[in-house]
C-alpha cells in the first residue's frame, strides 16, 4: 500500500521522519542505517529510492507524480501516525523472518511495536511484546534468509483483507482515523490467520478491544 504525499511536501519533514524511524528501528536492530530507512520511506511513497523522492519534492512546486495506485485509494491517508508506523515496522518484520510478503502476523508485531511506550490495561493484561510475539511466530512458521531493506515486500492478500476490516471497524465506530486499535480488530476478526490465533491465545477478545477502541485511538495521538 502506498502512502500519498501532501500537496506541498516538505523535504525537512521527510528527513525528520527518516531520523525518527531510524531511532525506533535501531532499538531492535542497532546496525540499521539511515539509508535503509530512507529507502523504505521512498518505497512507501511509491518511489524507487530516496534520490527519486527527494528530486520529486525539490525540483518543482508542482505536486510530485502520483505514486502507484494503492489497493484502497485514500485509505492510507486516514491512518494515524502510529498505524503508519505499524505498517512500516511490519515490512521489517517480514524481511527479518525472510518471508516474501507482509502477512497478518507481521502486521500484528508491527502494531505492538508502534504502540511501544503507551499504557493500555487491555494490552498490558495480555502481556504482549514484540519479542514475545516474534517467538510465537517463529515457533509456528519457518523462517528463511533475511531479506534486505532495499527489496520491496508487498502486503499479502490476507493482510489487505485485514486492512479492509480495520477500515470497516473505524466506519462502524464512526471514527474517521484508522488507528492501531482498528488494525487489531481487523487481525482478531481474521480468525483463520496465525495472528488471530496468537492474539486470542494471549487473552485478547474482539468485544473487549472494541469496547476500549476510543481510548486506544486516543493513545495513537500521543508521541
Amino acid at each position: 500500500m502506498s502512502s500519498e504525499l501532501p500537496a506541498r511536501p516538505s523535504l525537512e519533514y521527510l528527513k525528520k521522519l527518516a531520523k525518527e524511524r531510524l531511532h525506533e528501528l535501531q532499538q531492535q536492530n542497532p546496525s540499521a542505517k539511515l539509508a535503509d530507512v530512507q529507502h523504505a520511506i521512498a518505497r512507501e511513497y511509491g518511489f524507487l529510492n530516496w534520490t527519486q523522492l527527494k528530486e520529486s519534492v525539490t525540483s518543482s512546486p508542482v505536486p510530485p507524480a502520483v505514486p502507484p495506485a494503492s489497493p484502497y485509494p485514500g485509505l492510507f491517508a486516514r491512518f494515524t501516525t502510529r498505524a503508519k508506523r505499524a505498517t512500516f515496522f511490519s515490512r521489517f518484520e517480514a524481511g527479518g523472518f525472510g518471508h516474501p510478503s507482509i502477512d497478518p502476523e507481521h502486521l500484528m508485531i508491527g502494531v505492538i511495536r508502534a504502540r511501544d511506550g503507551l499504557s493500555s490495561r487491555i494490552l498490558s493484561d495480555a502481556r504482549l511484546s514484540p519479542d514475545h510475539l516474534r517467538k510465537d511466530v517463529s515457533e509456528r512458521r519457518s523462517a528463511g534468509e533475511p531479506i534486505g531493506f532495499t527489496v520491496m515486500i508487498e502486503f499479502s492478500g490476507a493482510t489487505k483483507h485485514v486492512i479492509q476490516i480495520a477500515a470497516a471497524e473505524a466506519d462502524r465506530l464512526q471514527h474517521h482515523d484508522i488507528g492501531t486499535v482498528h488494525l487489531l480488530l481487523g487481525l482478531l476478526q481474521d480468525e483463520k490467520s496465525l495472528a488471530s490465533s496468537i492474539l486470542r491465545e494471549n487473552g485478547l477478545r474482539l468485544d473487549e478491544v472494541r469496547g476500549h477502541a476510543g481510548d486506544l485511538l486516543d493513545d495513537d495521538a500521543k508521541t
